[in-house]
């Protein structure tokens, strides 16, 4: 299976959701899939979160030790299930498929196409997400109490080696609501900024960089990673600590081959969206054809109407949320809509895209109607 550099995720989508799909076939696939149709798995029984890998077109529980570990290379479907209300037993869920910007096509098809069979199999009632590396949504990161992307995956046989063959990396840890999450970043100067903690992890030596606007949380978490790094190389790595400006900044450039001015924390692109207008957006064909029209005023759920379909711009999200009376066309093109709605108003092409149906809304799409920020 040949990897490419990037693949054009602005291209890519949430493969059927929302259209009307031969829903007994799906369930039929999805029981007959026995990631989650294995009753020893507890996939939509109880409680819980499930990680799986694509690999090589199956679909693979990744070990509970390594949740929260991702490689860019790979393609992964995350299931949360919990009990949307206390006094009721019933289930809600969360799908997610997270792809990596070095992930196959094969890959990412795969896991668009698996995430809809354990939809049916769930009983089509999840709200389903698209996550692409690097542009998470804050939900998604908050399952993890740590978050890690590195280079690598299944196809690439990426293993871990000795200290002195390790492969020199940039590692950015920052705080994003009450996750701390680790990046991969590129290995340059401009990938830094002073509100953030840096790893530069050159195989003996670990030069730890903290940003002088960096939290103090950062920064401990910073040091337990490099700790384990460290215990994880039988002790043959050495840590240096840096503070941004300091006597010692010269090493650290030296370490990482490149310098230049360190950005201000306010320029860092994983910094909170600045306060953009949301948008609401109608797709309906009461009028004998389909038309995509923005709606005008505050936005609240009251405005949903269930007979048609709707795409919600919350900033951090783009939503589209399936009216129960909306008709097969409304539902089948309502992700090109929302998709075309990205491009035309110059968002960002990795914005997450999330379906959710009427009925099934979450605290997720329920507070973006007051966030102004992730």
């Amino acid at each position: 299976m040949e990897k490419q550099a990037k693949w054009d995720f602005s291209e890519t989508n949430l493969a059927n959701f929302g259209s009307n799909i031969e829903k007994e076939a799906h369930y039929q696939a999805g029981a007959q899939e026995q990631a989650w149709a294995d009753p020893a798995t507890k996939v939509g029984i109880e409680a819980g979160l499930w990680v799986w890998r694509i690999e090589k077109f199956t679909v693979k529980a990744w070990p509970k030790n390594k949740y929260g570990e991702f490689y860019s290379g790979d393609s992964y479907i995350v299931l949360h299930s919990y009990k949307k209300n206390k006094d009721s037993e019933a289930l809600a869920h969360d799908i997610h498929f997270w792809l990596g910007l070095d992930s196959s096509q094969d890959e990412i098809g795969t896991a668009a196409y698996k995430t809809v069979e354990l939809d049916d199999f769930l009983g089509t009632s999840p709200v389903q997400y698209r996550e692409v590396q690097d542009n998470e949504s804050t939900l998604f990161i908050t399952y993890f109490p740590h978050f890690r992307v590195e280079e690598g995956g299944i196809s690439s046989g990426f293993n871990h080696h000795s200290p002195k063959e390790y492969r020199h990396r940039l590692l950015k840890i920052k705080l994003i609501k009450r996750t701390v999450v680790v990046r991969e970043v590129p290995k340059d100067y401009t990938s830094l900024n002073s509100g953030d903690v840096f790893v530069l992890d050159t195989g003996v030596i670990l030069y730890q960089l903290n940003g002088k606007n960096s939290h103090g949380v950062e920064k401990v978490k910073a040091a337990e990673f490099v700790q384990a790094v460290e215990s994880e190389r039988s002790g043959l790595a050495k840590t240096i600590v840096i503070d941004e400006g300091d006597r010692e900044m010269p090493k650290f450039w030296e370490a990482l081959g490149s310098s230049g001015p360190i950005k201000p924390a306010s320029e860092d692109k994983d910094s909170d969206i600045a306060n953009i207008p949301k948008k609401l957006f109608r797709v309906s064909d009461s009028s004998g054809s389909l038309t995509f029209t923005e709606e005008s005023g505050p936005i609240s759920l009251s405005r949903f109407d269930t007979n048609d379909v709707f795409v919600f711009d919350a900033i951090h999200t783009v939503f589209i949320w399936i009216g129960l009376k909306s008709t097969v066309k409304e539902k089948k093109y309502s992700l090109q809509y929302a998709q075309e709605y990205i491009k035309k108003f110059n968002r960002p092409a990795h914005t997450p895209i999330t379906r959710i149906m009427e009925g099934g809304e979450n605290e997720f799409f329920l507070k973006s109607f007051e966030e102004k920020t992730i």
